[in-house]
């Protein structure tokens, strides 16, 4: 089956590949010559990885090194899989089957839906929701803000030929209320938050969970999550949500290793009493410090936490 490739750390798949074949699949070796030849050569010692040569030779002798990352990993999942190290689970898969599987094998292949948490997205937006708000409120309204503005003038011309002070005290009023009513029109569309909420709130997410693009794939009674690295995306992420949508139609395929699912969610940890020592201070500091951040980013109960080394889908 033809892997088509949305994620793939590399530098982690090579080390643990150099590791499971005693040396790495790496490279074609292209030495362009007048001749042409085709070889497989193997380096190392016996059982270890192989460099497939394709040697093109021309006049020029030009040598040119490819990285051949997508077999590379084809041949390192196979591996895994022939020697039974990896657990393979899909959206019917319970968290205790999960959990039981997981006791001997540390690599598991999830195929489910994806879901794209993107927080860098949702920072973004709540701190520029305002700003956004009244951008739509505009745009989706602009008519009746035209007839608002229309009117404006029209009081404006009314109160510069009257000298009624009484008149032009009740035309600045309407005026007033006219203008007023285009300010409002984003509130009462629910398009409007207090700011300063705005940027309290964009300020504990970034606190608490930087610039996490997670993944989550749903299980039959649990969520298999896991952190991806941006730089090891095949495509920048909005391209990648364009094409397979936030919430995914099509089943993706996530490889990596387990790191966090034995047991429930994590306890706090308690603070040291009577502290006599600069030490002992740190480690309270320590214990507040993951007290806090088990409130953002503390597993749930049901969350088992991979650590990512591929995400693609099959063809």
């Amino acid at each position: 089956m033809i892997k088509n490739f949305i994620y793939l750390d590399e530098e982690k798949m090579y080390s643990l590949s150099s590791q499971i074949f005693e040396g790495v699949t790496e490279y074609v070796l292209n030495e362009k010559s007048s001749e042409a030849e085709n070889s497989e050569s193997q380096k190392g010692p016996v059982g270890s990885g192989k460099i497939f040569g394709d040697i093109l030779r021309q006049v020029d002798k030009k040598i040119e090194k490819k990285f051949l990352s997508d077999f590379s990993y084809t041949l390192f999942e196979k591996k895994l899989l022939d020697d039974l190290n990896v657990i393979e689970v899909n959206d019917s898969v319970s968290i205790e089957e999960l959990r039981n599987k997981a006791k001997s094998i540390s690599f598991i292949k999830v195929t489910a839906t994806a879901v794209f948490n993107d927080m860098k997205l949702i920072k973004d937006t709540i701190k520029n929701f305002n700003n956004v708000g009244s951008a739509l409120a505009y745009v989706t309204n602009i008519k009746m803000i035209n007839e608002v503005r229309t009117a404006c003038a029209q009081l404006e011309n009314a109160k510069s030929t009257t000298k009624d002070r009484n008149q032009q005290s009740k035309l600045t009023s309407q005026n007033k209320t006219l203008t007023t009513a285009i300010e409002q029109l984003a509130k009462e569309q629910g398009l409007q938050q207090d700011q300063v909420f705005l940027d309290n709130l964009a300020l504990i997410l970034n606190y608490g969970f930087q610039d996490q693009l997670e993944i989550q794939m749903k299980l039959i009674d649990s969520i298999v999550s896991a952190n991806l690295k941006r730089e090891c995306l095949r495509e920048n992420e909005e391209l990648i949500i364009k094409k397979y949508s936030r919430q995914t139609e099509c089943s993706f395929v996530m490889f990596g290793i387990l790191t966090q699912y034995k047991r429930d969610k994590l306890e706090g940890i308690k603070e040291l009493n009577n502290t006599s020592s600069i030490k002992e201070a740190l480690m309270n500091m320590v214990a507040n410090l993951t007290n806090i951040e088990e409130t953002f980013i503390g597993r749930l109960n049901n969350e088992v936490i991979i650590d990512p080394i591929a995400l693609y889908t099959e063809l």
